[in-house]
């Protein structure tokens, strides 16, 4: 039961979650402008992100 539970959970994900070909993949970095962030409640600002790993810092707007 647990294990169809599990394969459940992995194909939702595969739905919901892109997915990258890492070797395709770069580690693209710059700042990008966001109409809302939550950080900033809901506000204008900016990110400097990478492609696959997120932004690490966020300057409101």
């Amino acid at each position: 039961m647990l294990k169809r539970i599990e394969t459940m959970g992995a194909r939702l994900l595969e739905r919901l979650v892109p997915s990258a070909d890492a070797s395709a993949a770069s580690a693209a970095c710059g700042w990008k402008y966001f109409a809302q962030c939550m950080e900033c409640n809901y506000g204008p600002c900016r990110g400097y992100c990478c492609d696959g790993s997120g932004c690490s810092e966020v300057r409101c707007s």
